[in-house]
């Protein structure tokens, strides 16, 4: 099974080292990194990955602001963007769907089962 193009965009560097050692070590994913939204966006249109994992909070443009700008991107808007975030909350987390997410991942999270969860939630099987 071909490994799929996963784009991290997350501005804390040790997160963002964990996330991309978890995820390329599981085989499932080749990492992609992103330190904010910005970065995040050009780096969506440059590598057009297969799933966008995304903070809510960074500096620059938000979680929810790069996801509705990514959904409104033609050739973006398919991409499966699941947020991985410290803001819980139910109000939250429905922000970050109205946003265009497919899911929702909190922190801290658990790095044996994060290719898997994000698996789950990428092909439908967990809701946020």
């Amino acid at each position: 099974m071909k490994a799929r193009k996963i784009l991290i965009i997350e501005d804390e560097p040790e997160i963002r080292l964990i996330l991309e050692m978890c995820l390329q070590h599981s085989g499932c994913f080749d990492t992609i990194l992103a330190c904010d939204g910005l970065e995040g966006i050009e780096m969506a249109r440059e590598e057009a990955p297969d799933l966008i994992l995304i903070d809510a909070v960074m500096p620059r443009l938000d979680g929810y602001a790069t996801c509705r700008i990514l959904k409104q991107d033609t050739e973006l808007k398919d991409i499966p963007v699941i947020f991985l975030t410290a803001k819980t909350d139910r109000r939250e987390i429905k922000r970050a769907i109205r946003a265009g997410a497919c899911g929702y991942l909190p922190k801290p999270f658990d790095p044996l089962q994060l290719a898997n969860q994000i698996d789950r939630i990428a092909e439908g099987a967990e809701s946020p």
